[in-house]
């Protein structure tokens, strides 16, 4: 994506777990999408896409729509694949994230080392599958272990938002690596996206919100926006 040299000023390495937080309308999605494509046509790594609130081709045709061009080496799941692994039917019990990291090892067993990251879209749909929220919130410590065991940079979008200057403080952003948050911010009657990071371990990087627009080849981040830390 063009413009994440001026949020970070050294390289992000992986293994990693991030939450890209925000509220509907604040492209997370797309800059998810954006960082994964540019990412990967780069580096010639394999990334996975799994998407629990739509249908790969829908999502695909979205981000088409954008500018953003998945590329060779970026393959989109959706629920259909998760169901493939497991008879899956109504009962509340079912672990879906044993089932995700089931679909996740297979495609690690399959690419190798190659494949190094993965975005997860979204948490809010993980947890609304499944009745206690209690425990799986419990299991989400195990979940980002695993996922950094494999060597992923994984990114898990969840709807959110800051809460008198303050990042959202749930569970999930205690035991990430790293938190983005996405946003709009009013000025005048003109709504502007920005991205600002709340934290990433082991990175020296901006604390500044930045504006983010859609250009012709996706998503691009501008400079900081003035009176806004």
């Amino acid at each position: 994506m063009s413009g994440l040299e001026k949020l970070f000023r050294n390289d992000v390495d992986a293994p990693k777990v991030v939450l890209v937080i925000g509220p509907p309308g604040s492209m997370k999605t797309s800059f998810c999408f954006s960082v994964m494509s540019k990412h990967l046509s780069s580096s010639g790594d394999i990334g996975m896409y799994l998407t629990l609130e739509e249908t790969s081709e829908s999502h695909g045709k979205n981000m088409k729509s954008l500018g953003i061009d998945a590329g060779r080496n970026l393959f989109m799941s959706d629920f259909t694949d998760i169901r493939e692994l497991e008879m899956v039917g109504e009962d509340a019990s079912t672990d879906y994230i044993a089932l995700i990291e089931r679909l996740v090892r297979n495609f690690k067993q399959k690419h190798g080392k190659a494949f190094t990251m993965l975005t997860i879209d979204s948490l809010g749909a993980l947890y609304s599958l499944m009745e206690d929220n209690v425990s799986l919130r419990k299991s989400m410590y195990h979940f980002f272990k695993n996922l950094r065991e494999m060597g992923l940079f994984t990114m898990l979008i969840m709807e959110g938002s800051i809460s008198d200057g303050k990042f959202y403080g749930g569970t999930e952003a205690f035991l990430s690596d790293g938190v983005i948050y996405l946003g709009m911010d009013s000025n005048r009657g003109k709504i502007t996206r920005f991205v600002q990071i709340g934290k990433m371990r082991a990175c020296d990087h901006s604390m500044e919100r930045h504006a983010l627009e859609v250009g012709r080849g996706g998503l691009q981040i501008l400079g900081p926006m003035l009176g806004n830390m």
